[in-house]
Parts: C-alpha cells; sequence; structure tokens
C-alpha cells in the first residue's frame, strides 16, 4: 500500500522533524482546549444571566400576587365587618394599587426615574443640535449672522486692505457689536467676503463693485475687468519662455496675483490696462559680478541667462576662462512681479581632497615634502537651476554619480634620524640615497686595491638596516659571497644591494619606501665580522655609494 503524506512526512525529515511534528501538534492540543474551556465558560456566564432574570421576573409576579390575595383578604374582611359591598370592593382596590408591592407604587418607582432620563436625553439632544451663529452690527446697523467671530476680524481685515489704497485718507470707523445668537430656519450665513462688501456699503464712501487685484494677499487696486491684466502676466511668461527655445522645464511668477469680487472704493478703480502695466513693469541695468574658481565666460552667462556676447559686449578683452576673483560687469533685469524659471542640466562637480600630514621615514627628521599631489573627484550630476528674473539663485541636485574619488595630498614630516655614528664621518653626496644603518662607521670604501664594490660599514649585530630609498624587492635571498642579502629596484636602472645579513625582512615583490627596515645586520657570506655591505647599481654597474651619501655634511 502507498505511504500516505501524514506517515511519509515524519520518515522522510528525520529525527528533528518527528520532534518538530510532535511539538506542533501539542500546541495545536493546547489551542483546541483552550477554546473548549472559554466557550464553555462563556455559556456558563450566559445561564447565570438567564438564571437571574427569571428570579427577577419570578419574583416580581410573586410581589404581585401577594398584591392581589392581600386585596382579596382586604375585601373580606370588609365584607365579614358588615361594610357594603362598594365599601369593601374600593378598600380592596385601594390595597391592590397602593397597598405595599402595589401596582401603582411599583409602576411610579421605575417610571419616575425612566421619565426623568428620557426628560434629559431629549434636551441634551436638542441643544447638541441647535444651531447658533455670532450676529453682527457695525455701527448700530445689524449685517447679519457669521459662523464665528474669525469671520468678522477677517472681513475687517480685507475692508483694511481696501481703504490702505486710498493712503489713509478714507477712514471708516468700525464699531461694531458681535453676541451669539440662535439660528431659526434656514437663516442666511455671511462670509468675511460678503460681510466686508456690507461693510463698506453701510459707511459713507463711494463705491463701485468690480475685482480687487491682490499680490501676495496686498490690495494694489481695483478693476472692472481682469482679463487685460490676465492676458498681460500670460505674455510676460510666454516672451520669457521663449527667448530660452523651449530649454526651461517651468515659468512662473514669484509673487501670487489673486483676484477677489466685491464692492471697491472708487478711489481705487485703476484701468485695467494702466495696472497690468503696472505689474508687467522692468527696469534694465546692469551690476558688478566677481568670478569664482574654475568659472568662465559661459558659466557666468549661463548664471545670468544672458549669451557670452552680451557678456562680452560690456566687458571688452575678457579671457574665455575668467581669473578667480576677476570683476565683470553684467546685465540684470529688475521687475515688479520676479518671474521664476527652472532649467535642468548635467554637470561635473570636483570634490576637493584633504590635505594631511603624515609623518616619514622618507625625509630626514625635521623635513617637509608633498609626498602625494592632491587630485580632485569628480562627480556627474543632474542638477535643477532656479532662476530669479534670468539671474542664478539657487540649485537643487536631483541625481548625483560618483565618478572619481579624490585623492588626499600627503605633506610628509620627516622622521629618519639614521646617521653615522660620529659625527667625523662627513660623506658630501648628493643625499639621492639615504645612510642605511642608525649608526655604524666606514670600514672600508669603494674601490681601492682588492676593487671593492661597495661600501661597508660595521655596526652592532642585529641592527636594523634600511632601504636608502623607496623601491620594489628584486631579491632577499642566500648568496655564498653575499650571505643573506636584499637587492632593492628603484626605477630608472638604480638599484641598491644590502649584504651579510643575520636576518631578512622584506619580501621578493614587496614594495618598500625609503628608510623602512629590510634587514637586520649580520656577518654571513664571506664575512669576518658584523657589517652591511651597502651597493649602489645603475644599469647594473656598480657605483661609488659615497656619490649619493650625504651625511653631517651640513
Amino acid at each position: 500500500m502507498r505511504p500516505s503524506f501524514l506517515t511519509a512526512l515524519p520518515a522522510a525529515s528525520g529525527r528533528c522533524g518527528k520532534a518538530a511534528l510532535r511539538f506542533l501538534l501539542k500546541i495545536l492540543i493546547l489551542l483546541v482546549r483552550g477554546i473548549l474551556k472559554l466557550t464553555a465558560q462563556i455559556c456558563r456566564l450566559i445561564a447565570v444571566l438567564i438564571g437571574q432574570g427569571i428570579a427577577v421576573l419570578r419574583r416580581f409576579f410573586a410581589d404581585r400576587s401577594d398584591s392581589v390575595r392581600a386585596a382579596q383578604h382586604a375585601y373580606r374582611a370588609a365584607v365579614c365587618s358588615g361594610s357594603s359591598g362598594a365599601a369593601a370592593f374600593l378598600r380592596a382596590a385601594g390595597t391592590l394599587l397602593f397597598g405595599r408591592g402595589g401596582i401603582l407604587r411599583v409602576l411610579f418607582r421605575y417610571a419616575v426615574p425612566a421619565t426623568c432620563c428620557l426628560i434629559l436625553w431629549a434636551a441634551v439632544s436638542r441643544g447638541l443640535h441647535q444651531q447658533y451663529g455670532v450676529s453682527v452690527a457695525v455701527n448700530g446697523h445689524a449685517l447679519g449672522m457669521v459662523s464665528a467671530e474669525s469671520d468678522y476680524l477677517e472681513a475687517a481685515e480685507i475692508v483694511r486692505k481696501r481703504l490702505s489704497y486710498t493712503g489713509g485718507e478714507v477712514a471708516v470707523p468700525l464699531k461694531h457689536a458681535l453676541q451669539l445668537e440662535r439660528c431659526e430656519g434656514n437663516m442666511q450665513w455671511l462670509t468675511p467676503e460678503t460681510l466686508a462688501d456690507q461693510i463698506l456699503q453701510n459707511a459713507d464712501v463711494s463705491l463701485f463693485n468690480g475685482w480687487g487685484v491682490y499680490v501676495n494677499d496686498e490690495f494694489v487696486g481695483a478693476v472692472d475687468d481682469t482679463h487685460p491684466i490676465e492676458a498681460a502676466l500670460t505674455r510676460e511668461l510666454s516672451y520669457f519662455s521663449d527667448r530660452f527655445g523651449g530649454e526651461l522645464d517651468d515659468v512662473f511668477f514669484a509673487d501670487s496675483v489673486t483676484y477677489q469680487k466685491g464692492s471697491y472704493l472708487t478711489e481705487s478703480q485703476v484701468p485695467a490696462q494702466e495696472l497690468a502695466n503696472r505689474l508687467t513693469a522692468a527696469e534694465h541695468t546692469v551690476r558688478t559680478y566677481t568670478a569664482g574658481a574654475d568659472e568662465t565666460v559661459y558659466s557666468v552667462a549661463l548664471r545670468f541667462s544672458v549669451t557670452p556676447d552680451e557678456i562680452r559686449r560690456l566687458n571688452p578683452e575678457i579671457p574665455d576662462v575668467l581669473p578667480a576673483g576677476k570683476k565683470l560687469t553684467v546685465p540684470i533685469i529688475k521687475r515688479r512681479l520676479p518671474i521664476v524659471s527652472t532649467k535642468t542640466v548635467e554637470e561635473t562637480a570636483f570634490l576637493d581632497y584633504e590635505t594631511k600630514i603624515v609623518e616619514t621615514t622618507e625625509l630626514r627628521q625635521g623635513e617637509e615634502d608633498v609626498l602625494r599631489r592632491g587630485v580632485k573627484g569628480e562627480k556627474q550630476q543632474t542638477v535643477q537651476i532656479i532662476y530669479t528674473n534670468g539671474e542664478e539663485t539657487g540649485r537643487k541636485v536631483l541625481k548625483s554619480v560618483l565618478k572619481k574619488r579624490p585623492v588626499d595630498k600627503e605633506i610628509g614630516i620627516g622622521t629618519f634620524t639614521a646617521q653615522p655614528y660620529s659625527y667625523d664621518t662627513v660623506i658630501d653626496g648628493n643625499g639621492r640615497f639615504a645612510w642605511p644603518v642608525d649608526g655604524g662607521k666606514i670600514t672600508s670604501l669603494f674601490g681601492g686595491e682588492r676593487d671593492h664594490g661597495g661600501l661597508d660599514i660595521g655596526a652592532a649585530e642585529y641592527s636594523e638596516i634600511y632601504a636608502g630609498d623607496g623601491g620594489t624587492v628584486e631579491l632577499s635571498t642566500w648568496d655564498d659571497s653575499y650571505g643573506y642579502f636584499v637587492l632593492i629596484d628603484h626605477g630608472n636602472g638604480w638599484e641598491t644591494l644590502y649584504a651579510h645579513c643575520v636576518e631578512l625582512i622584506a619580501q621578493p615583490g614587496q614594495k618598500v619606501r625609503r628608510g623602512q627596515p629590510i634587514a637586520l645586520i649580520g656577518t654571513t657570506g664571506d664575512s669576518t665580522g658584523p657589517h652591511l655591505h651597502f651597493e649602489v647599481r645603475l644599469n647594473g654597474v656598480r657605483q661609488n655609494p659615497s656619490m649619493y651619501l650625504r651625511v653631517n655634511a651640513d
């Protein structure tokens, strides 16, 4: 028979799988038990509530049965005492209605709180749904209702702006009275604009109905038709955009121009075309601009949205690449309504490098030199340039991709102090190579009767040997004559050799710097005592090391 999935799964999953399956089954069983126990508790609670409700009803009806029996007993007692049937009935009815546990007493006990709750709910509901407003009266004239006092304050500010056009010659006193009132029926609410109109209409001033023109919410005049102004502003933006042949992303006015219909002072009325001319007025002038680093005539022209020829006409005989700090005369335009334009360009930005001070054995102590020249980094940027009246006023980087990281400039402070033991040892060479031992004395010169191929420097065994200059370790090995030795290639045919070492530090192929330890002095190979055999070679030919060393000569 083919095994089922449930029987095959544990076998396939191994011992860990079986343990995990048992753990999941235990969790599932605990979850089912918890749900069943919670369901039982809920059912028990519902049963208790139902039982208590039935008990309350049973007590209620039992009390009513007691009242009926008390009424029957009162009736029989009245009849037995010789009272008439009517009197006995009245006594029994009184007991049934007003006696202890009587129907009316019970109803009164429950009905009065319920009635009070209903009355309270009705009062609160009515209060919540009742609409209130602020009635406005100015200079004794009732003008209408507004939804809040802030609407009146806004209307008063609108009136102030309309009157400000006259230079304060027209004064409208605003003695206002505000009162909270309940709204009845379909009352008309006043907006701040309509309230401002009514305030002016109730003042002793000459008015006309038209359109108020506002620049950044400041009233600049009223016209009977806004179309000439709208057309003039549209033409101004189109003309500005056409100058750049569609290169601009967006063109708009820096200030907002809005129109508001209403009642305005006759003194503030201006012919629409005259106001349009005022708003689009422009003044052509020049200013002085100081060129920054790496600027050209073309970059300055781009900054001021003009052509390079316009810059050259104002600044004859200027070079294309401008010296930093060069002062130029550039054209600018001042407008009543500044025009803002945006343009997206791709450009290369340069990243400045840092200058680091490092200690180095490549220089003698106290010397200072540039070890590595700084190189600026580069990044390709997508930049949105923002112009105001054609002059660049801001930039926003939309995208930036690093093309080349900057290389920091390194200035070395010398720490190399190696020199012979005695100041009497003076070598007046060109200093191309550093003294290779910290201490030591010359025990054998170059050449001589035995045609010595290097300079022997005697020093204590295990003293450090330093690279005479930076280069690449060509050999670091054993030779029967040299013993353990190191050969460094300095480039351009120059090599130095360090022989008779007791221990080698530098390894073949390793890059070493001037003054770096490369081995320890010993007496290996063809040697009679601890010393360094130092050779200088040019194109494989041994040179006199003294010509290239300089110690105690300054």
